[in-house]
């Protein structure tokens, strides 16, 4: 199995998602090399001095003359238990001087508006059909990515049919996350983001890895596979299912029949850990307006609250030892 990756602009997107395909997939058994064609003056990675994965990591300069030499054999009769990630300059995309053959082609794409401009200008150049996969990389909603990408799409005069958009894309780097340039293992969320892009454009050769505590779950409740997502992840999807509910799609018929079914419902209030106190600087409230926030996500309990609407300072607190549950 081969997969070749392209920066939709710029050579970092490309890598990150490339780094984090590949480590995925060798984190679940599967033999895989990444394999980075680079410039004379590209930057190289990081040189690990061991990968915790069944992961060879390849890089080949392009100006160098056995470059079509390590290619061909790195490349030539993948089996189909073995994954070869390449990681190619942006530019190969629209004009590649080496053969790739049928293997799926994918271009990484930032999140910003400019990025998905640039992307479907290069689409729009290629004109396959079908064309390559577009991966978005750190969008906060992946239905409002797409619905970007199309639009950018359309304003550059590709048909709409040209544009194959990964449902599910790449969770942004955290600042000091180091699992895809120090290759340390890979966190939960990325891991699963990862297969689950694996899945898409390898439907059947990847799934995504259960847990024991998952297999325990199913065997006790008779429910299925247990939910593993993390906060960050269920607040993805929520913030997806905002964006589909603004229009007459949500839910689909294929999401509403695998939802679980609540019978003799009604609407109830649950508790939630929140702050109370006065509050100066805020946007909606007069200084020293007394005020309930939204629900706390995430505090230090002592400087900072992150909640479901802004992050607050904490300051002077109500007593000499403040409990958020």
């Amino acid at each position: 199995m081969i997969i070749a990756l392209f920066g939709g602009d710029g050579r970092a997107v490309g890598t990150y998602a490339a780094v984090l395909i590949a480590r995925a997939a060798a984190s679940v058994g599967t033999a895989t090399t990444l394999l980075r064609v680079v410039g004379m003056h590209e930057s190289r990675l990081l040189r690990p001095d061991s990968v915790p994965d069944p992961l060879r990591v390849v890089e080949v300069c392009n100006d160098d003359p056995s470059f079509a030499t390590v290619l061909r054999e790195e490349t030539a009769a993948v089996p189909g238990n073995r994954l070869v990630v390449l990681d190619l300059p942006p530019g190969w995309v629209a004009a590649c001087p080496v053969e790739l053959g049928d293997c799926p082609k994918v271009v990484a794409v930032g999140p910003s508006a400019l990025e998905c401009a640039v992307a479907a200008s290069a689409l729009r150049r290629i004109g396959d059909s079908p064309g390559p996969w577009v991966l978005g990389c750190g969008a906060t909603s992946g239905r409002a990515f797409e619905q970007t990408v199309r639009e950018m799409a359309s304003a550059v005069g590709l048909d709409d049919a040209l544009v194959r958009v990964i449902a599910h894309g790449l969770p942004a780097s955290r600042p000091d996350d180091a699992a895809s340039t120090h290759w340390v293992p890979l966190p939960h969320l990325f891991r699963c983001a990862a297969l689950q892009v694996l899945s898409a454009i390898l439907p059947g050769a990847f799934a995504p890895p259960k847990h024991p505590a998952d297999l325990l779950a199913c065997f006790l409740t008779g429910m299925g596979e247990a939910d593993r997502r993390g906060p960050q992840e269920r607040l993805r999807d929520l913030a997806d299912a905002l964006d589909a509910a603004e229009g007459d799609g949500y839910p689909s018929a294929q999401e509403l029949a695998a939802a679980p079914l609540l019978d003799d419902w009604e609407f109830g209030v649950r508790p939630v850990a929140a702050l109370v106190g006065r509050v100066t600087q805020h946007p909606d409230f007069p200084a020293g307006r007394r005020v309930r926030t939204s629900e706390v996500y995430v505090s230090d309990r002592r400087t900072w609250a992150r909640t479901y609407s802004r992050l607050y300072r904490l300051g002077r607190p109500a007593g000499s030892r403040p409990s958020l549950q």
